[in-house]
């Protein structure tokens, strides 16, 4: 006896199911890519919450027309500070952020999640008013108090921003942030602030310099 073979119309072709496979294997792929990119978004968004230099600078540039070059009028040509201006101000600072996001979130994958979930809970927010109130101090010369920022707080918010300076499972997202070990619970009030002080000229500065590099600004124009 020999059997009959199905009919060729309800089989379907090797070709057509490789092709259904492939076009899986893309699809996963994208929602994969969409995933990521999502994330990159989000951590950049808390970073830049967190330490709103991008704000602080527009702030700087609204008050004097020839800042971040005032103390060297004529140096550069206007276009240049205009691309100086364009690089540090909340756009461009944010673009800078998600370098070092993008950089960060291909070697650390698996700690996007986590990472994402602890700044979101109150970490980004609470660090991102005590700076901005350290700012507006120093413009307007009236002393803020930080325990007026913090007893607002929940305590959900406490404990994120609490893990996030003490937590050594954060260590790389605190480096990413450009914090560090710089700041830390285990240290007095008077060392934290001369810390942040030192810390957000640091920060300040390598957003100039890395201005300077994408607007082809020449070191040499600091030391004219």
């Amino acid at each position: 006896m020999t059997m009959r073979q199905p009919h060729s119309s309800k089989r379907i072709p090797v070709s057509i199911a490789v092709t259904v496979l492939a076009l899986f294997s893309v699809f996963g792929a994208q929602a994969a890519s969409l995933k990521g990119t999502a994330e990159v978004e989000q951590m950049t968004d808390l970073l830049v919450e967190m330490l709103p230099f991008g704000h602080i600078f527009e702030m700087a540039a609204k008050a004097d027309p020839k800042w971040p070059m005032q103390e060297k009028p004529g140096a550069i040509k206007p276009e240049k500070l205009s691309c100086l201006r364009g690089e540090l101000s909340t756009d461009g600072y944010r673009r800078m952020k998600m370098a070092e996001v993008k950089a960060y979130a291909e070697t650390n994958t698996s700690r996007m999640k986590s990472d994402l979930e602890l700044l979101s809970n109150g970490a980004s927010l609470l660090f991102g008013k005590l700076m901005m109130a350290g700012v507006e101090s120093e413009r307007s010369g009236a002393q803020v108090d930080p325990a007026d920022i913090m007893k607002q707080a929940t305590p959900e918010q406490m404990m994120s921003f609490v893990t996030f300076f003490s937590d050594p499972n954060y260590t790389g997202l605190r480096k990413l942030a450009g914090i560090g070990d710089a700041l830390g619970m285990n240290k007095s009030v008077g060392e934290n602030e001369s810390a942040g002080e030192q810390l957000g000229a640091s920060l300040a500065t390598q957003a100039m310099l890395k201005a300077m590099t994408n607007c082809d600004v020449p070191m040499s124009v600091l030391f004219e």
